[in-house]
Order: C-alpha cells, then structure tokens, then sequence
C-alpha cells in the first residue's frame, strides 16, 4: 500500500470525515454564498435608505416654505449691429473705443437694450444738445431716425453705472404703477466679488427696515469681508427714506460693497404689516455668495477680530477635517452694554470685557434660556485653555436657546412662517438639533449689542406674533411639527458627544434642556 494510500484510509477513520465534492459541485455551493450575500446587503440597502430617520429624508420637510434663487447681477446693456451681433457689457467701469473695438462693437449699431436698475449714458463724435454725452433710458432703444437717429450709431464711448441709488430710484418709478402694488418684488445690487477663494469666506446675513440703515453702519465698519442684507419697505413711503439715506455719498460709498436686497411687499394685503424676519433673512442668505454664513441682527456688533479667525482659523479647520466632521453650528457669544454707556468704544477683546462686565456697564445677552446655554461667562471668560480646545469648546442644545452661529450655506432655511419677534431664531436652533448637530462655541470672539428702546414693530411684536389668527405659534403648532417630522425626542441634545459641557455646568435642572427653563 503506497504512503497516499495509507493516509486516506486513516483519514475515514477519523470522526466527521467527508469525503471531497467533485470541483463543480463545489463552485456551485460557492456562487449561491455569492448571492445570498449580494441579496441580503441589497435588501439592507434597500430599508436603511427608506428609513425616515435618514437626514436626507428630513431635511426641508419643513411644510409652507417657499424656494429661493439667486438674482442674476440685474446691470447689463446689450450692443447689437445691423447683422444682429450682440455683446453685453457689465457695470464697474468705462469701456473707451478700443474696449469696444476688441469685441467687434463698431460705430453703426441698430439697438441698446439697458436692464433695470442700470444708468447708461454713450459718448458720439458729434456734439449733440450742448455736449458728447447722452443718457439711454431703461429698456431697448432703437438707432433709427425715428429715436437717437445717429446719435447712438456714431457711439465711441460707454460708462454703465450700477448702485443701490440707481437701483432705488427705479424701483420708486416702477412703484407708481398701480398694477405693481399686488406684486411682491426684489431688487438686487451685487458688488464685485473681491474674495479669491469665495468657498473658503463666510457672508455676514442680516436683515432690517429702514429704520436701522444708520445703526448698521458700524457693524460694516467692524466686518471687512462679504456682506448680504435684505431691506424692507414696510410702508410705501419708505423708499423716499432709503433714496434720502443714499443720496449721501458717505452712505452711498460705505453701502457700496454689501450685496443688497430691497424688498417690496404686496401692499394691498394687510399681512405685509407682519414684519417678515425669516423670510428676508432667507433672501439675503440666498443673494450671498461665500460658502459660510453668519446670520446676525442689525443691532450686533461683530468685534473687528471675528471676520479674521473665522475666516483664516475656523474655515480652514473646517475644510481639513471635513471629512471626520460632523454638522457643526459653530455658535459666537453674545454680551450687551447698557444704553447709558452707548457712547464707549467697542470692546475688540476679553481683557477688555471682563473690565466692563466688572463694571456692570456689560452683561451676557438674555442670560436665561435665550443666550445662557452659551456658557460664555462660565468658559469662555473664566476657564483657562485646555491645550485640545485653543478654538471652540461644546455645548449641549437647550429648547428656547437663540444663539447665532457660523453655518455652511447648505444648512437648512429659516422657518418663513415666523414674522415679527418670537420664535424665529429658536425654531431655527431646534431644527439644527433635530437634524443631529453639534453646537461648538468659539473662543476669544464674541458679539455686543447696545442697549436701545424697544423697538416699535408695525403688527404688534411678539404678542401679536404668537396670537396670529391661525392660533400658529413656535410653543404649540410649531413643536408639534418638528415631533412628526424628526420624532418626540427631538427637544433633547442629539448632536453633542459625551465630552460636551450642558446643563450640569450652570447647576440647572434635566428640565431645562427641554423646556429652556
């Protein structure tokens, strides 16, 4: 018996023995594993991404919230020929012959066509009306004998000027037309993007009447980078205010680099009356350019150092750890100075915060449920820097807390349902809680507000905006929403890991969290 032989039939002998499977028998047992696998992670698939807990699911489910676009830079004038070539030219600058020659614009023309919002005016050979520059009005003109005749076909010269003054004064025209009171309309000046990387920049979004054109003027002064507001004409006469404000060309000059939205309601519905806070502030997100957000009040005061770190600190930290990033709200601490101390410089730094706060001529903003869950007394001006937490250090969320934060522009909207005051900072927090965010608060930058009487809202403020005829408030319609969309625990801290600082450090109640006690 040969050595294989021997082997083999000691091999029967040994318990469970199974004698092999032919090669093809075996390969069959090997492909139906296959499928079974295959079938079963399809199957998974298939329930994990139905699931309604996914956030892709969730997110903008929000019911009764319109879409928002982007305008287009509204300024243009088109040049066109006699073959009907065309070329458009932008604002920002003088095109002299030679610019115009390069894009095969010749003297003989057949049309202008000038968008709104835009001031042409040519220059021609011949000296026409007492001087070589003619103004072309809104809409297409004609290079016949019958409109300019040759004035606009000897053309040479063209200056397109396009700013919120120019804007405003068309829109007044536009105003006087009954038929455009039933409309609600946006007019937007947009200012050349001087950012080199616009991913890597954050916007500052605020909102306001005409009322706060002069109060925000120093939070311009205080933020050098991008800048989108949205202005709204509560009152038809308000757009003679706005003209008057920019009429001013220290104002003109200074307003000149923000991306500005005016905003017309529809004047014959009495709902416009409802100051409409979510709603413009979603409009000025919208019209923004840069990848980050910053929504702020107008009555804040960025210091001048919060535009550089977050901009050369937080964004790129952000943009290297993306991928091991969750949602972040990076939250930026509020403090107040009282209305008798208005007049005092800003503080720019905690040194000299601490000094004022000291002084009780500063305080933390809404300390309650309002700004409190911010802790920035409690870390940001009295903790010493651990050596992992230079940047920002976590917090848990708490119902009712309003705080502003830094947010990629792909975070979701503002509920447009909320106007006036009441609700409409919070509802926009518990949405970013429901939807798993973290919530990090930065370190050594904050924001003041100076204290200033009440202001007077043109429906009645928070009371009138909780008591809405449709009984729809933040407290009861609006939960209830938020519950069915991301389910009852939705009030509680989703996103906060087991590092985060919460309730524990201000000694408040687990009731707190939930009902912003």
């Amino acid at each position: 018996m040969t050595l294989h032989s021997q082997r083999l039939q000691d091999d029967k002998k040994k318990p469970f023995y199974q004698p092999r499977q032919p090669l093809t028998r075996t390969l069959i047992r090997y492909l139906f594993s296959i499928q079974a696998v295959v079938i079963f992670i399809t199957l998974f698939a298939l329930v994990y991404l139905a699931s309604p807990t996914q956030k892709t699911e969730r997110t903008g489910r929000l019911r009764d919230q319109p879409g928002y676009k982007k305008h287009s830079n509204t300024c243009s004038v088109t040049l066109c020929n006699p073959s009907n070539k065309c070329s458009t030219w932008l604002p920002g600058r003088r095109y002299t012959w030679d610019d115009l020659s390069q894009a095969n614009v010749f003297r003989d023309l057949s049309s202008i066509e000038v968008q709104p919002g835009c001031e042409l005016v040519v220059k021609v050979e011949e000296v026409i009306d007492n001087g070589e520059w003619i103004h072309i009005p809104v809409g297409r003109t004609e290079c016949k004998e019958q409109g300019y005749g040759v004035r606009c076909r000897n053309l040479i010269d063209i200056e397109l000027k396009e700013d919120i003054l120019t804007i405003a004064n068309y829109l007044k025209k536009r105003m006087k037309d009954r038929r455009f009171e039933i409309e609600e309309v946006t007019m937007v000046h947009h200012p050349m993007d001087n950012s080199d990387n616009m991913k890597l920049d954050v916007s500052l979004i605020s909102q306001f009447s005409v009322n706060r054109l002069e109060t925000f003027k120093d939070v311009i002064r205080a933020w050098p980078g991008p800048i989108s507001i949205a202005i709204y004409l509560s009152y038809p006469d308000d757009i003679d205010q706005l003209i008057r404000f920019f009429q001013l060309k220290k104002n003109l000059d200074l307003y000149s680099r923000v991306t500005l939205s005016i905003v017309k309601p529809n004047y014959l519905n009495q709902d416009h009356l409802a100051y409409p806070i979510n709603h413009l502030r979603n409009i000025a997100i919208a019209e923004s350019s840069a990848e980050y957000i910053l929504v702020i009040d107008a009555d804040f005061v960025p210091t001048t150092r919060l535009y550089d770190t977050i901009r050369f600190r937080l964004i790129p930290y952000i943009f290297y750890q993306s991928s091991s990033m969750p949602e972040t709200a990076w939250v930026v601490p509020c403090f107040a100075i009282r209305e008798a101390y208005n007049d005092m410089p800003i503080p720019d730094t905690y040194e000299e915060l601490r000094r004022l706060i000291g002084r009780d001529i500063a305080y933390v903003t809404d300390p309650g449920a309002g700004h409190g869950p911010t802790l920035a007394v409690e870390i940001a001006m009295v903790r010493q820097l651990m050596l992992t937490d230079h940047l920002a250090y976590e917090v848990c969320y708490e119902s009712q807390w309003e705080p502003y934060y830094v947010l990629h522009r792909s975070a979701p909207l503002y509920d447009v349902r909320f106007r006036n005051q009441g609700g409409d900072k919070q509802s926009h927090t518990l949405q970013l809680n429901a939807e798993g965010y973290r919530f990090m608060v930065l370190r050594d930058v904050f924001m003041i507000h100076k204290d200033h009487a009440e202001m007077v809202w043109p429906s009645g403020g928070f009371e009138m905006s909780q008591k809405t005829v449709k009984g729809w408030s933040y407290f009861d319609e609006y939960f209830e929403e938020i519950e069915e969309i991301y389910g009852k625990s939705a009030r509680w801290p989703r996103g906060c890991s087991a590092t985060a600082i919460g309730w524990q450090d201000q000694r408040r109640g687990t009731l707190g969290i939930a009902v912003g006690a």
